[in-house]
C-alpha cells in the first residue's frame, strides 16, 4: 500500500521532533490500559479470586537471646503463580412477537402478517495465562409463523435473506460467527488478530466502538498492534470494517453480505511533554460498493478514498484542563462525495475538523468550555449511511436527549460552527445545578436539512441534580431557537424537559418515574409554489415510565408513550396517538435477568455517543434473557 507511506514519514519525523522537545526529568506516567485488555466479565459471574500464594508466608520463631547465634532458615522465593486458563460465556436471548398492522385487501379481520422472531448473541471470553486473552461471538436470528395460504398458493410475508446471501442453515434463519479475536500482551507490546475496536483522540479521524444504546456493533477486522515504551504509546492497525449482520434489538429482514470497507491508522503519543500528553495519527479508508469477502480483497491496494491525518493535545496546567484535535481530510476519489466532483471541482479542496475544550475549576463551581469547527467533515461517513454506522464521531456540542429530526442534521452538518458554555456548582454535597448555553452557526443545505437558508441556533439549557440518601432526581429543561437567514422562513422552536427520579418506599422496595417532553413548531421549509403538503407540522411528544422495584432482584414498569408528530408512522395500542406498555424483568441469580414485556411503543430518533439512529416502533411481545455462566 503506497499509499499509506507518506503517512508513515509525517508520523515519524513528528516523533523525532518530540523526543528532542521532551523536558529533560521524570515524565508522568503514561495511563494505564490494564483494565481494557481483559474481557469484561458480568458482575454475576461465579468465578472466585484466586489465593494469593505470598498470604501466610513467615517466620513464626521467638525472639532469639544475644548470647546465642542462630542461624535464620532460609526461605526459598516464592513464584508467581500462572493465571490458568478461565472461559466465560454470556448469552443474550431474545423471542419478539410482532403485531403488524398490514392486511390482506379481502380480509381485513385476519392478521396473517403478525410473526415470530428469535435473536440470540452468544460470547465467549478466554484467558490464557497472563499474557493471552480471546473471544468469540455468535449471532443467531430465525422468523416463525412468516407466511401464509392464499388460493392453495403459500407465500412468504418477509424474506430474512438476500437472495446472495449465503447460509448454512435454512432461509428462515440464519447463523454467524460475528466477532472472533485473540490477543496477546507482552510487556511493552500488545497484538490482537481478529476483530477489535479504536478510536485516536476526539474520534475525528477514527471511532469505532460498540454502541448498545442504538443496536450498533461496527469492528475492525484485522490486526492491530500496541507498543509502550516508556513514555511512547504506538498504534498501527489494519484490516477491514466489520458490522453486525443481525440486530439484537430491531427487526432482520433481507440479512445481506457485509460491504467490508479497508482501513489502516496509525498513531504516536507522547506522554509528559511539559504538562502535555500529544498524539499525531493518520488513517487511510477505501470503499467497497459490493458485499462479501472477495469484493473486499478486490479493494486492497488501490487508491484509498479518503485520507484523514491529524494531531491532539491533552494539557493539566493546574486549575484548568485543555483538549483539543485539528483534522485534515483529503478525497483522492469521489466516493465520498457520491460519485461527484468533490468540492465542485476543486484539486485543492480538504475536509477539516477543529475542537478545543478546556475545563476550569474554581472552588466549587467548574466551567466547560467547548468550541468546534467542522468542514466537510462527515464525507467520511456518507457512504456509510445506508449501513447504519459511522467511523469517524468528533464530539457535537448537541444536548442528545433533545434530538429531533431537524436537529440531526446540525449534529450532522458538513459546514458547522458552534461553540458552548457550560457551568456547574456544587452548592452542597446533595445538591448541584447547572447553566449551559450552545450557540452554532449551520451552513450545510444537504438533503438531511429540512430548511433551506443558513440558520443560527441557539440552545440554552439548565438542569439539577439531586442526591440525598437513597433518592435522587435529576432533571433538564431547554429551548432552542434555529433563526433562519431571511425573514420569509421564519425559525423552529423547541421546549423540552426531562425529569428522571428513584425515591424509597420501604424496606428495599423503590419507585422510579421518568419523563421526557417536547414540543417543536417549525419555520417555513418549502419555497415559492412548492406543495404546501411538504410542510412539515407541529407537534408535541411524550415519553414515560413508572417502575416499582425491589431491589435490584424485581422491577415491574409500566411505559407510556404520546406523539403528534406525523413523521412517526405508527399507531398507538391505546389509541390512535397513545401507546402503552408493560415490562417485567427479575434476577433468579445474580448473573441472569429475565425480562418479560407486552405493549407498544412509538418509533424515533435516539442518538447516543455522537451518532443517531431512527428506531422503529413496536407492537407485541417479547421475554428476553441475559447471563453469564
Amino acid at each position: 500500500m503506497q499509499w499509506f507511506r507518506p503517512i508513515a514519514s509525517l508520523l515519524v519525523a513528528f516523533g523525532a521532533v518530540l523526543a528532542q522537545a521532551a523536558e529533560p526529568g521524570v515524565p508522568d506516567p503514561p495511563p494505564s490500559d490494564d483494565v481494557t485488555t481483559e474481557p469484561e466479565v458480568e458482575s454475576g459471574s461465579d468465578a472466585e479470586p484466586e489465593a494469593n500464594p505470598n498470604e501466610g508466608v513467615g517466620v513464626g520463631a521467638a525472639e532469639p537471646s544475644e548470647s546465642e547465634p542462630v542461624e535464620l532458615p532460609v526461605v526459598p522465593p516464592v513464584k508467581k503463580k500462572e493465571r490458568k486458563i478461565g472461559v466465560t460465556f454470556n448469552e443474550d436471548l431474545e423471542v419478539r412477537w410482532w403485531r403488524r398492522p398490514e392486511r390482506l385487501p379481502d380480509f381485513p379481520e385476519r392478521a396473517v402478517f403478525n410473526y415470530v422472531e428469535q435473536v440470540n448473541r452468544f460470547s465467549a471470553f478466554f484467558t490464557g495465562g497472563s499474557r493471552w486473552t480471546g473471544w468469540a461471538q455468535l449471532d443467531q436470528v430465525a422468523l416463525f409463523f412468516n407466511r401464509y395460504k392464499l388460493d392453495g398458493q403459500i407465500y412468504h410475508e418477509r424474506e430474512l435473506l438476500q437472495p446472495d446471501m449465503r447460509s448454512i442453515t435454512p432461509g428462515f434463519s440464519y447463523i454467524n460467527l460475528e466477532k472472533v479475536a485473540v490477543s496477546y500482551k507482552g510487556d511493552d507490546l500488545e497484538v490482537t488478530l481478529g476483530d477489535f475496536y479504536a478510536a485516536f483522540g476526539r474520534g475525528g479521524a477514527l471511532n469505532l466502538n460498540r454502541n448498545t444504546d442504538i443496536d450498533i456493533d461496527t469492528s475492525i477486522q484485522g490486526m492491530k498492534a500496541v507498543y509502550r515504551p516508556g513514555d511512547w504509546s504506538v498504534t498501527g492497525l489494519f484490516g477491514q470494517l466489520n458490522r453486525q449482520q443481525v440486530f439484537q434489538d430491531n427487526p432482520n429482514i433481507l440479512i445481506g453480505p457485509d460491504r467490508r470497507h479497508a482501513i489502516a491508522g496509525l498513531s504516536i503519543e507522547r506522554y509528559g511533554v511539559g504538562p502535555a500528553n500529544v498524539a499525531l495519527h493518520g488513517v487511510a479508508l477505501d470503499y467497497v460498493n459490493q458485499g462479501g469477502w472477495e469484493a473486499g480483497f478486490r479493494e486492497l491496494g488501490t487508491t484509498p478514498d479518503v485520507l484523514v491525518g491529524g494531531a491532539t493535545v491533552e494539557m493539566d496546567t493546574g486549575p484548568i484542563e485543555w483538549a483539543g484535535e485539528v483534522d485534515f481530510y483529503g478525497f483522492p476519489t469521489a466516493e465520498a462525495w457520491g460519485g461527484g466532483e468533490p468540492c465542485g471541482g476543486d484539486p485543492n479542496c480538504f475536509g477539516f475538523a477543529g475542537y478545543l475544550s478546556s475545563t476550569i475549576y474554581a472552588g466549587a463551581a467548574s466551567v466547560l468550555v467547548e468550541g468546534k469547527r467542522y468542514k466537510d467533515t462527515q464525507r467520511i461517513n456518507g457512504p456509510l449511511t445506508s449501513e447504519l454506522y459511522q467511523v469517524a464521531i468528533l464530539p457535537t456540542l448537541e444536548y442528545e436527549m433533545a434530538i429531533t429530526e431537524d436537529s440531526a442534521a446540525t449534529l450532522n452538518s458538513n459546514d458547522v460552527w458552534a461553540g458552548l458554555v457550560r457551568v456547574d456548582v456544587q452548592a452542597s454535597d446533595a445538591f448541584m445545578p447547572y447553566l449551559s448555553l450552545m450557540v452554532a452557526r449551520d451552513e450545510d443545505l444537504g438533503v438531511l436539512h429540512f430548511n433551506r437558508v443558513p440558520e443560527t441556533i441557539i440552545h440554552p439549557l439548565t438542569g439539577v441534580e439531586l442526591i440525598a440518601g437513597d433518592s435522587s432526581v435529576m432533571a433538564n429543561a431547554g429551548w432552542r431557537t434555529d433563526l433562519r437567514d431571511g425573514t420569509q422562513w421564519g425559525f423552529d422552536r423547541q421546549i423540552h424537559a426531562d425529569v428522571q427520579a428513584k425515591m424509597p418506599l420501604f424496606g428495599d422496595y423503590y419507585f422510579a418515574p421518568q419523563v421526557n417532553f417536547e414540543h417543536f413548531k417549525w419555520g417555513v421549509n418549502i419555497g415559492p409554489g412548492e406543495s404546501p403538503e411538504l410542510q412539515q407540522t407541529d407537534y408535541i411528544e411524550l415519553e414515560s415510565s413508572l417502575s416499582f422495584m425491589k431491589g435490584s432482584q424485581l422491577a415491574v414498569t409500566w411505559f407510556t408513550d404520546y406523539t403528534t408528530n406525523p413523521l412517526v408512522n405508527d399507531i398507538g395500542n391505546l389509541g390512535r396517538d397513545w401507546f402503552g406498555a408493560l415490562e417485567v424483568q427479575f434476577k433468579p441469580t445474580p448473573a441472569w435477568t429475565i425480562r418479560v414485556f407486552y405493549g407498544a411503543y412509538k418509533s424515533g430518533i435516539r442518538c447516543a455517543g455522537g451518532q443517531c439512529r431512527q428506531l422503529p416502533g413496536f407492537n407485541g411481545a417479547r421475554i428476553a434473557a441475559t447471563g453469564a455462566f
